[in-house]
């Protein structure tokens, strides 16, 4: 390849070309796998070492100067071990050590989903019970109120209609909010 097409190379990568991504990583993975060889980093597999790899990779794409007269293979090869040395470094720092192994979320399912909350899920209980206020709410509005209500659940109708008439259902629903907060309250 020549230098002005590797420079486009790696301007297309920096400018986050996939295609041009693939065929840059293909081309300098044998110092990833020169360096995967050399270091050994407890926790990572050769999967999270070439995803390393890759976002270095494109940084140093992102970062690279031709001016410098300092070839690519030679800068990512640099950044990459300075990379991998902040890893081992971090990995072994004392202070930062994990109480327990670190493992995969796809290898222990079942666990996170018991010991992980989702806080953005409501439960059945509260679910049921806005659900039933809601239906007094609905009881107690007028016709305008409710028609108010459907259309603001219903966006794509909502839209259609005239600025004047948006107004109306706006403040009607608003009132509809109002009597629903007197109820919960």
């Amino acid at each position: 390849m020549l230098p002005s097409q590797e420079e486009q190379l790696i301007r297309a990568v920096a400018n986050r070309d996939d295609e041009a991504f693939a065929k840059l990583f293909k081309k300098y993975y044998p110092i990833v796998r020169k360096f995967r060889q050399q270091y050994y980093i407890e926790g990572y597999d050769f999967e999270d070492l070439d995803q390393e790899a890759g976002i270095v990779l494109y940084r140093s794409a992102c970062w690279f100067n031709p001016a410098r007269k300092v070839s690519f293979g030679s800068f990512y090869s640099l950044n990459l071990r300075n990379r991998l040395f902040d890893l081992i470094r971090s990995n072994n720092a004392q202070k930062r050590l994990p109480s327990e192994p670190l493992t995969s979320i796809e290898a222990n399912e079942r666990l996170y989903e018991a010991t992980v909350a989702d806080y953005t899920a409501s439960s059945p209980e509260t679910a049921a019970i806005i659900d039933e206020e809601l239906r007094k709410l609905y009881s107690k509005c007028s016709p305008l109120e409710k028609r108010a209500f459907h259309l603001m659940m219903n966006d794509q109708e909502f839209s259609k209609l005239d600025a004047e008439i948006r107004r109306a259902i706006i403040n009607a629903f608003e009132r509809c909010r109002r009597k629903f907060d007197d109820e919960i309250n």
